[in-house]
């Protein structure tokens, strides 16, 4: 049976963080050296291509950085494997199948003194219309050495009503600069998302060592026709202040840095 695309990466980071997702304050200073996983798993056969990447920012978080190398080097395998049942039974039914593609590449963002951002963009291709693409993000506490749930950036009760009005707003005036006519939410169908349920990364501050802004991630088909590609749309640190949990509110000043041009 011919496997289903994915559109979104599965986010299982339980592993990653103790059963109360709470901030911890020990340090683990005791805790001996844990080897490095390596920066790439590359593997082609006749039946898929699949890679896996991260950046050298990595090497400085060896636990998570295994722990993350070892959850996609599975899933990547895993894939080829049924890539290969998927072929040879579309072979034998008489199609001719092209070869699967999967590619999933770790980005480290920004960090600061307690906090450090990392997001995967994943694309995959199973034989559809077009490739699919998600986006899978880890919020590291460098003090806990574990991964946090992004819920613990806001203080407890905050009201992000304003900051999800905000971040609707950037997405229609990126959707209509794309377009080039003024186009909102409601013409495409498509809700305003709230903040704290997208897959959020930090954005580094012009003041050194500090989160200028949270950028929402979304791919395609998450805010938006698929035509329209993904968005990456910030909040800046400004439209939050007062939000942000008191654990890490010192990790937040200035402003972000300029964003790379876009086309």
């Amino acid at each position: 049976m011919r496997m289903r695309p994915h559109l979104l990466i599965m986010v299982a980071f339980c592993a990653l963080t103790l059963a109360s997702c709470s901030r911890r304050d020990e340090t683990h200073k005791d805790a001996p050296p844990v080897a490095a996983a390596p920066l790439e798993f590359a593997q082609t056969t006749p039946d898929a291509e699949v890679k896996l990447t991260f950046p050298e920012a990595i090497k400085a978080f060896a636990e998570l950085h295994n722990r993350l190398f070892a959850d996609g080097q599975s899933e990547l395998t895993a894939f080829a494997d049924q890539a290969a049942k998927d072929r040879k039974e579309l072979t034998a039914a008489g199609s001719e199948p092209p070869p699967y593609f999967r590619a999933i590449k770790w980005t480290l963002p920004a960090q600061s003194e307690h906090l450090a951002s990392l997001y995967a963009e994943q694309s995959e291709f199973t034989g559809g219309a077009h490739p699919n693409a998600s986006y899978q993000t880890v919020l590291w506490d460098k003090t806990a050495r574990q991964a946090i749930d992004a819920r613990l950036l806001f203080a407890p009760n905050a009201d992000l009503a304003a900051a999800d009005a905000f971040l609707c707003r950037q997405i229609e005036a990126e959707r209509s600069r794309r377009n080039q006519t003024p186009t909102t939410q409601t013409d495409t169908g498509f809700t305003c998302p709230r903040l704290i349920e997208s897959h959020l990364a930090l954005v580094p501050s012009t003041t050194a060592g500090k989160i200028g802004a949270i950028e929402a991630l979304f791919a395609p088909y998450e805010v938006g026709p698929y035509a329209e590609g993904a968005y990456q749309i910030r909040v800046p640190q400004a439209v939050l202040r007062g939000l942000i949990s008191p654990a890490y509110a010192t990790d937040f000043a200035g402003e972000p840095v300029p964003a790379p041009a876009v086309q």
